[in-house]
């Protein structure tokens, strides 16, 4: 299938999800932010693909898409996906969505075309993977914005974890309703994150993904289990063994609290930690308040829109407008953010029309999409260090300063575990003047259009230096943050070439290094 505008540019926003984090230094809830602002602004790519229907996008003008069609993906949406079924059938996937897809592409030797129907009930792996999914991006934000503190203990993440976590859940319980967190971020970022962390259970749970706003009992009981779902995110968000405190240490002994005027030590009644019982609170019933809002925008306003347009760019931008919370949750599930259950039952400007996608296509054996392994040249460029406390220029260390300019090799794995996420392990060594090897993991996000893969990821790891310097032979271990994007471009059917840019980050509580590194190589898929 030809590369068109649309759906590259859908996929570029998918991938600057993750590379977002390297912009936005405001607060640590900035990620609920990022996936509604990629869902709102993904409607450019609605003129490379179709909406509401599985049309071909050159045929639209002219014809209009059959009703057999919509039956077909009506049926086919009875199916339930594999949580690694990932697709690539040059086109297939821009028209049905991944809750139309037959479990049995997962097994593309089993010779079978059907399956049996979902399971009544929440699938909660899926749901746990994707929420897990969602707080590693969150986490990526607040490592990203407080790099000094998370480092605060002799450059490592966790030291004394216990000690500084029960210094900080008392903390929290002595600090008062709101903490001295910034109100913006209590009532608007904590509803919005409340809001995707419910439509992460609703698009998990076959009973109620299909159910649109109505004053009915199972409309009503969908939505409290969505909010005992994202009560219970935002409890761990707030005081949990990976919470928010934990990471940054609030409330611990290298993060005191704080008087009302911001002073130090606390010497008040009241002290301040940075987070509240507001979250709490404000979470789940402000992220019910969020779902309702656009669960009747989308009823009322989206969906009576659709029946009198049609513009694919209209009624996209619509959806998204109307609901960018939803397309948050979308993209995480392995969705359009505009996708929606009504889609293969519509039945509206039905006439008939070649398919866009055969019938026997469906059934063909994906290309090879598990994962990748990747093997190829690194290039390190020069060191950029600044003082933390004034966000200034300063002189790098000595060993900072000969870590520059070094080149090597990089390979890494990764395991695709969703549609458009995989985990990976990368590892590297640069040599030059000293020596540095990196250990890093975390995710990826990334999607096919044609042979292009464009993608972002966000890693963590250890960064290992060594060698001679001006002060002597030194060496080092520190804590590292990856930010990075890509792009795979497909030779063959498993063989893949791989350019990648990263900013490598290091340093200590009173110095951060930055590093450019640039990977060229060879990818193998499997």
């Amino acid at each position: 299938m030809p590369i068109n505008a649309g759906r590259l540019l859908w996929r570029l926003f998918l991938s600057l999800l993750l590379w977002g984090a390297h912009f936005l230094e405001a607060t640590p809830v900035c990620s609920c932010i990022v996936l509604a602002a990629v869902a709102m602004l993904f409607p450019v790519g609605a003129f490379g693909q179709s909406v509401g229907s599985p049309c071909d996008p050159l045929l639209m003008i002219s014809e209009v898409c059959s009703t057999s069609r919509l039956r077909t993906l009506s049926t086919l949406q009875d199916h339930t996906p594999s949580s690694n079924q990932l697709l690539d059938l040059d086109g297939l996937a821009e028209y049905v969505p991944v809750s139309a897809v037959p479990s049995s592409l997962d097994d593309p030797d089993s010779g079978s075309t059907s399956s049996q129907p979902d399971k009544q009930g929440l699938h909660w792996r899926r749901a746990l993977t994707e929420s897990f999914t969602f707080l590693i991006i969150e986490q990526a934000y607040v490592v990203h914005t407080d790099f000094r503190w998370v480092v605060s203990e002799s450059g490592i993440p966790f030291n004394h974890y216990w000690r500084d976590y029960m210094q900080s859940l008392t903390s929290w319980w002595h600090a008062g309703w709101s903490a001295g967190e910034n109100p913006l971020y209590n009532y608007l970022g904590h509803p919005i994150q409340g809001a995707i962390t419910s439509y992460i259970e609703i698009n998990n749970d076959p009973r109620y993904a299909a159910l649109e706003y109505s004053n009915t009992k199972a409309y009503w009981k969908s939505r409290i289990k969505a909010t005992i779902f994202n009560g219970v995110y935002s409890t761990q968000w707030s005081i949990g063994p990976l919470s928010e405190p934990t990471v940054e240490k609030y409330g611990s002994k290298d993060r005191a609290p704080w008087n009302a005027n911001g002073s130090y030590p606390c010497d008040t009644k009241t002290c301040y930690s940075g987070v509240g019982k507001v979250n709490l609170v404000m979470t789940p019933v402000g992220g019910l308040g969020w779902v309702l809002a656009e669960d009747i925008l989308d009823k009322k306003v989206a969906e009576p829109f659709e029946v009198r347009t049609q513009s694919r760019f209209l009624i996209n931008f619509v959806r998204s407008a109307t609901n960018p919370i939803r397309g948050g949750a979308n993209i995480l599930h392995g969705n359009r953010p505009w996708y929606r259950a009504r889609d293969g039952q519509r039945t509206t400007f039905l006439s008939d029309q070649k398919p866009a996608v055969p019938r026997n296509e469906i059934t063909q054996a994906p290309f090879p999409n598990h994962g990748n392994m990747f093997f190829g040249y690194t290039h390190l460029g020069p060191s950029h260090c600044e003082v933390v406390a004034s966000v200034t220029y300063t002189a790098c260390d000595p060993l900072s300063s000969v870590s520059s300019n070094l080149s090597g090799w990089n390979a890494s794995v990764e395991k695709m575990y969703l549609r458009y996420f995989g985990a990976v392990a990368d590892f590297s060594g640069q040599y030059g003047g000293v020596g540095q090897t990196n250990f890093l993991f975390g995710i990826r996000g990334g999607s096919w259009i044609g042979r292009l893969r464009p993608y972002a990821n966000v890693l963590f790891g250890a960064v290992r230096e060594h060698g001679s310097t001006s002060a002597g032979p030194m060496s080092d271990t520190t804590f590292a943050e990856d930010l990075g994007m890509g792009i795979d471009f497909r030779l063959m059917r498993r063989l893949s070439w791989r350019n990648q840019v990263d900013e490598l980050k290091t340093g200590s509580p009173d110095f951060k290094r930055y590093n450019v590194r640039a990977s060229s190589g060879l990818t193998v898929r499997f």
